[in-house]
């Protein structure tokens, strides 16, 4: 990819959110439908990040890592970073709006 709008779109063409996919979706309205998919969304990250903090408790427990912990962690900053590049197209910001109201936020 060479541009985060078109990782964006990728991501989007992948991860299609329909009824067929999700079959709570039928009939919602579209703010129903919107908070479905956040909450799914949502859901992804939770779970992602879980991933990280069971690496993170490990380590607390025997003071270490291993190189599949290296590994895992940096998969699942990656998978992060693509659940939050879908959360961002399921709330209506794009690549440019991200990009533009980010630097906002690490004053």
């Amino acid at each position: 990819m060479k541009t985060l709008q078109s990782l964006m779109k990728y991501i989007a063409s992948v991860w299609v959110c329909d009824s067929g996919r999700y079959p709570a979706l039928e009939g919602m309205t579209t703010d129903q439908r919107r908070n479905f998919l956040v909450k799914h969304s949502l859901l992804h990250i939770g779970k992602t990040t879980g991933k990280i903090a069971a690496v993170c408790e490990n380590f607390d427990h025997v003071g270490q890592t291993d190189g599949e912990d290296s590994v895992l962690l940096q998969d699942t900053v990656v998978k992060l970073f693509i659940n939050t590049l879908k959360l961002a197209e399921e709330v209506g910001l794009s690549a440019d709006d991200l990009l533009v109201r980010a630097p906002q936020f690490v004053k």
